[in-house]
């Protein structure tokens, strides 16, 4: 495996991971409120996934991905406003002569 593909692997796997923790996080939110039908309500069993998974996967490890997330869109987006703006570009810094 080449290392451009072992970064591109890397970085699905991590967003595919912080969407899963903050996919949890938001249902939890949403329906703290919930008012159970009973046995077997597929809600309660939704949340209780939920927590399952953001308790295997610690409070650390969200942390740690949502900096490190962060940082690669930074970095994105720093480099897609680099290539957008084009060099200004000058005769001298082209090395133009200017003979009369």
């Amino acid at each position: 495996m080449t290392g451009s593909r072992k970064k591109v692997l890397s970085l699905i796997m991590l967003f595919v991971l912080n969407f899963v923790i903050f996919g949890s996080s938001c249902f939890i939110i949403s329906h703290t409120g919930h008012d159970c039908s009973g046995e077997d309500c597929p809600v309660c069993m939704e949340l209780a996934e939920c927590h399952k998974i953001l308790h295997t996967l610690g409070t650390a490890v969200p942390g740690a991905i949502q900096s490190i997330l962060m940082l690669c869109i930074a970095v994105l987006l720093c480099n897609v406003i680099r290539k957008s703006d084009p060099v200004h570009t000058t005769l001298i810094s082209l090395k133009v002569e200017l003979l009369d």
